[in-house]
């Protein structure tokens, strides 16, 4: 199903007043790029746009829940993915609710798919194709610019290609990820 442009226009107000109270200089440039990834995805990929593009708006809306991630940031962000997917989760429900424009199958859809879109376990196609535009998101660093030192980003694309990198199944995203990848290791070079 298609996603219109009011409808676009109204989700985008709200996912962005939640996180623009979240981490500075990352979470929203990297939602609106999730976004842009994810529309690509389905470009080639097919999916439900309404639920898909939902789920990238407010996948990380969780994040302002948590106070200071400059401190210890890996360990703190590790520690804190968990936590704000549930919370992401729970906000979610109550902008979709909101919005008025959503069937409870869509709803329970895009819950779903915020709660667990950091888990390395995918259990469906939506699964994948979030899982895919948020982690494409993550490593391109030439639309939204990385916040981690660059004494932790090696460690961070490390544990990403040992981890994540290997998740890909969709031959668009295999094709993106082979794309991004060598820049984001050039990134501190």
């Amino acid at each position: 199903m298609k996603l219109t442009k009011e409808l676009e226009e109204r989700l985008k107000k709200e996912a962005l007043k939640h996180l623009s109270k979240g981490r500075k200089d990352w979470d929203v440039p990297h939602t609106l790029n999730a976004v842009n990834w994810m529309r690509k995805l389905i470009e080639k990929e097919g999916g439900d746009e309404k639920v898909l593009v939902t789920a990238m708006y407010l996948h990380d809306i969780g994040y302002p829940v948590v106070e200071d991630l400059n401190k210890d940031r890996l360990k703190r962000i590790k520690e804190l993915k968990r936590f704000h997917a549930v919370e992401g989760a729970r906000k979610a429900e109550v902008i979709l609710k909101k919005l008025g424009d959503y069937s409870k199958p869509e709803i329970k859809e895009i819950i779903y798919l915020v709660k667990h879109h950091d888990d390395l376990e995918i259990k469906s196609r939506n699964h994948q194709l979030v899982f895919e535009a948020d982690n494409l998101s993550k490593i391109d660093v030439e639309a939204v610019t990385p916040t981690l030192s660059e004494e932790v980003y090696p460690l961070f694309l490390n544990h990403y290609k040992e981890f994540r990198a290997p998740l890909f199944k969709t031959e668009t995203g295999k094709r993106f990820l082979n794309e991004l990848l060598p820049k984001a290791e050039k990134y501190f070079n």
